[in-house]
C-alpha cells in the first residue's frame, strides 16, 4: 500500500472520529492527516472519491453524503449525461449558406476539428475528446465519475449534443444511441449484483482506482483498452461473461496483447488539436476540413459499429437494466425537426427535442445566416409536440439587428404566442468568438454584443412573465470566459439575474424556482393537484402539477395534450398525449424508496391517474405515453403496453 493509499484510509477513519459536517470542515481534516505525510513527498490532496474508495463498506454508507459534492446534478430526479457527437459540418454550411455568423467551433475552426458551436473547452466536450467521441466510452466515463461521487445513476438521462444530430447520416445517430445505451447496459451487469448492490472491489479494480497508483494518462489508456475489448461483446452471453471475469477481475489482462485501435485513436484526436494552428496559417481550407470531417464519421461507422446486437435489442435490454435511460435529448435546427426527423428520432427513443430558436424575427435569422424561418420554426415546434415530444428552445438576446426592446418582446412572445409555447427554454446571450463572421464585424466596429450587466437586466426583466408550465434550464451558454472576446464576461450570470430578482422584488415562477429539491420548507402533506389549460400550437394542453401552494413548491407535474393532428397510426383522434411526467427530489434508486427523496411516494402514479381522467372527461379514450426507455417498466405495472415506440392504453 503507497502513502496515498494509506493517507486516504487515515481520512476515513478522522471522518469516522470528527464527524465533519461541511465540506470546509472536511478539507481542514484532509490538510492535518496530509501534513503528516510531507516527508514521504505527497503533495496532491486526495479528492472525495478517493477517499470514499478508501472506505469500509460501513464507512461508505455514513459518508456518502458528506463526499458526495455535486447534489444539484440529480436533484432534480435524474443524473444527466451529455454527450458530444463527432465534429460534423452543419447543414446550411454544406449548402453554402452558413454557418451561424455567431457560430464557433466545427471542422477545421480556429479551435481545432471540434463540434459545431463548441468550442472544446466545455466540460461536457472535454469529456468527449478525451474519450475519441466514442459514445461508449463517454457514457462509462460518465458513470464511473458519478459512482465516484457516492451515486447510483440508476435514472440517467442521454443528452447529445454537437450541432444538428438529425443532419448526421441515420448509420451514425443509430450506432451513437445503440453504443450508449449498451454502455449503461454493460455497466450495470458489470459492477451490480440482481439486488443493484454495488462490488466496489470489480469497481475499483476495473477503472484502476486509487487514480495515484497509475499516472491519470495511464489509466486512462488502460480503461480504455478494456472498454474497447468488451465494446462489441454481448454480455449476456454466458461465455463472453466468463471470458470478462477472467480477464479484468479474476486473472490478468496482457495490455501488450491485447493492443487495439484504441490509443491510435487517441493520438489521432490530439492531432486535430494542433489544426487551430493550420487553420490560422491557411494550410487546410474549412471546405478540406469538412470533408475530411465527412470521411472520418465514414470510417467509424466501418470500424467500431461490429456489435451484432441491434439498436432495437439493446432497447430493449435497457428496459430492465439497473442503469436506465429514463430521457433521450437531441439537439436539432428547426428546418431538420420536420415529421421525417421527429419519426427517425422516436425510433432512437427520444423524448426531448431542443430547437435553436434564436430568434422570432426573420430578419435577424436572415443577417445571422440561421438557414431556416419563422415559418420553420413555427412547424417544428408543432410537428414536435404532436408526436409527443418535450420543447426545449433555445433562445439568443442581444443578436445583430435587435434592440433590447426587441428581444424583450421576442422573450414574451415565446410564452404568449400559441405558435411557441416551449416547454423549456435556455438563454443563450450572443457573444463574440474567434473565428465567427461576427468576430469580424466587432473587429471593424459594427456589432457590439450585450455586457453582463445588461444580458442579467434583460433575462430578469423577462423572469416576470416566465408562465409556471415552463422551465428555464439555462441563462448562458456553458463556455469558460477567457474564450470568448466581448459580451458576457462571467460564468455565473445566473447568480447575477438572481441578484437582480431580489433587489427589484421579481420572483420566477419557473419549474427550476420552483422544484422541491431546492426548498427546504416543501411540505410533503400540503400536495394539492392543479391543472393549468392552454392552448399550444394548434393543440391543447393540460399542466397538471402536485404543488404545495402554501410555499409555492412543485413536487412533480405532467404534460397532457391533446394534439393538432394525428401524425402516427399510435395517435388517433380520439388519443391524448402525456409529454412529461416528472416527479423532482433528489433521484431515488428505482423501486426504492429515500428519506430524503419524494420520489416512489405515489406522486408521479396520482398524476398520471389524473391525467386519464381529464382526457376521459373530454372524450378520449386512448393515452399515449412518449416514455423513455428506461421507464417502460414502470408504465407496465400501470396497465399500459408497447405500441410503436410509445407506452398505450385504453381509458
Amino acid at each position: 500500500m503507497n502513502g496515498f493509499e494509506q493517507a486516504c484510509i487515515e481520512i476515513a477513519e478522522e471522518i469516522k472520529k470528527y464527524n465533519p459536517k461541511t465540506q470546509h470542515e472536511l478539507n481542514q481534516l484532509k490538510l492535518r492527516v496530509l501534513n503528516k505525510y510531507k516527508s514521504d513527498g505527497l503533495k496532491q490532496i486526495p479528492k472525495n472519491a478517493d477517499i470514499f474508495f478508501a472506505a469500509s463498506e460501513s464507512e461508505r454508507e455514513k459518508f456518502r453524503e458528506l463526499l458526495s459534492l455535486k447534489p444539484v446534478r440529480t436533484i432534480s430526479g435524474v443524473s444527466p449525461i451529455a454527450l458530444m457527437s463527432e465534429p460534423y459540418p452543419c447543414p446550411h454550411t454544406m449548402k453554402g449558406i452558413g454557418p451561424c455568423t455567431y457560430c464557433p467551433g466545427g471542422p477545421g475552426s480556429p479551435f481545432g476539428n471540434v463540434p459545431q458551436s463548441y468550442t472544446g473547452k466545455e466540460p461536457s466536450t472535454r469529456r468527449s475528446i478525451r474519450n475519441n467521441y466514442d459514445p461508449y466510452l463517454i457514457v462509462f466515463n460518465r458513470l464511473e465519475h458519478y459512482v465516484a461521487m457516492g451515486k447510483i445513476p440508476d435514472k440517467a438521462e442521454l443528452i447529445i449534443q454537437g450541432g444538428t444530430f438529425t443532419f448526421f447520416p441515420k448509420a451514425y445517430q443509430e450506432y451513437f444511441v445503440k453504443y450508449a445505451l449498451k454502455a449503461m447496459n454493460d455497466f450495470s451487469r458489470l459492477f451490480f449484483d440482481s439486488h443493484g448492490a454495488l462490488d466496489i472491489l470489480k469497481f475499483k479494480k476495473f477503472f484502476e482506482l486509487p487514480r495515484l497508483v497509475l499516472g491519470e494518462d495511464e489509466r486512462t489508456q488502460k480503461v480504455h483498452k478494456k472498454l474497447t475489448h468488451i465494446k462489441n461483446l454481448d454480455l449476456d452471453d454466458l461465455k463472453a461473461k466468463k471470458n470478462i471475469e477472467e480477464l479484468f477481475f479474476n486473472g490478468f489482462f496482457d495490455f501488450e496483447k491485447n493492443k487495439n485501435n484504441a490509443l491510435g485513436k487517441q493520438e489521432n484526436n490530439q492531432q486535430n488539436e494542433t489544426i487551430a494552428s493550420e487553420q490560422n496559417g491557411l494550410l487546410t481550407s474549412i471546405e478540406y476540413a469538412n470533408i475530411l470531417a465527412i470521411k472520418n464519421l465514414q470510417n467509424k461507422l466501418k470500424t467500431e459499429n461490429n456489435s451484432n446486437l441491434t439498436l432495437k435489442q439493446i432497447q430493449k435490454g435497457n428496459e430492465t437494466a439497473l442503469i436506465r435511460c429514463v430521457g433521450l435529448t437531441i439537439e436539432t435546427k428547426s428546418d431538420f425537426g420536420k415529421l421525417y426527423h421527429g419519426n427517425l428520432m422516436l425510433e432512437l427513443g427520444c423524448t426531448r427535442v431542443e430547437i435553436g430558436i434564436q430568434s422570432i424575427y426573420d430578419e435577424v435569422l436572415e443577417a445571422t445566416s440561421r438557414g431556416n424561418t419563422v415559418a420553420d420554426n413555427i412547424e417544428s415546434i408543432r410537428i414536435l409536440k404532436d408526436l409527443g415530444f418535450k420543447i426545449n428552445a433555445h433562445y439568443m438576446p442581444g443578436l445583430p439587428l435587435t434592440t433590447k426592446e426587441m428581444d424583450l418582446i421576442g422573450l414574451k412572445t415565446l410564452f404568449e404566442n400559441p405558435d411557441y409555447k416551449p416547454d423549456m427554454l435556455k438563454l443563450y446571450p450572443c457573444m463574440v468568438m474567434e473565428g465567427t463572421k461576427l468576430y469580424d464585424d466587432w473587429k471593424n466596429g459594427k456589432f457590439n454584443p450585450l455586457t453582463t450587466k445588461e444580458a442579467a437586466e434583460m433575462i430578469s426583466e423577462a423572469k416576470k412573465f416566465v408562465p409556471k408550465w415552463v422551465r428555464v434550464m439555462r441563462v448562458q451558454r456553458d463556455i469558460p470566459s477567457y474564450i470568448t472576446s466581448a459580451g458576457v464576461d462571467r460564468t455565473n450570470l445566473r447568480q447575477y439575474v438572481e441578484k437582480i430578482c431580489r433587489e427589484k422584488g421579481i420572483k420566477c415562477r419557473c419549474i427550476r424556482c420552483r422544484e422541491a429539491g431546492f426548498h427546504s420548507m416543501a411540505n410533503f402533506n400540503n400536495i394539492q393537484t392543479t391543472i393549468t389549460e392552454y392552448e399550444a400550437s394548434g393543440g391543447k394542453e393540460f399542466f397538471i402539477a402536485a404543488e404545495d401552494l402554501k410555499n409555492d413548491v412543485l413536487f412533480g407535474f405532467c404534460r397532457l395534450r391533446f394534439p393538432s393532428q394525428f401524425l402516427r397510426p399510435e395517435i388517433t383522434e380520439n388519443s391524448a398525449l402525456i409529454r412529461e411526467l416528472h416527479v423532482f427530489s433528489a433521484a431515488a434508486q428505482i423501486g426504492k424508496r429515500s428519506d430524503d427523496s419524494f420520489q416512489h411516494r405515489g406522486i408521479g402514479k396520482n398524476l398520471l391517474l389524473k391525467a386519464e381522467e381529464t382526457a376521459k372527461q373530454n372524450g378520449k379514450d386512448k393515452m399515449v405515453i412518449i416514455s423513455g426507455i428506461g421507464a417502460r417498466e414502470y408504465f407496465r405495472k400501470l396497465g399500459y403496453v408497447l405500441e410503436g415506440p410509445y407506452m398505450v392504453k385504453r381509458i
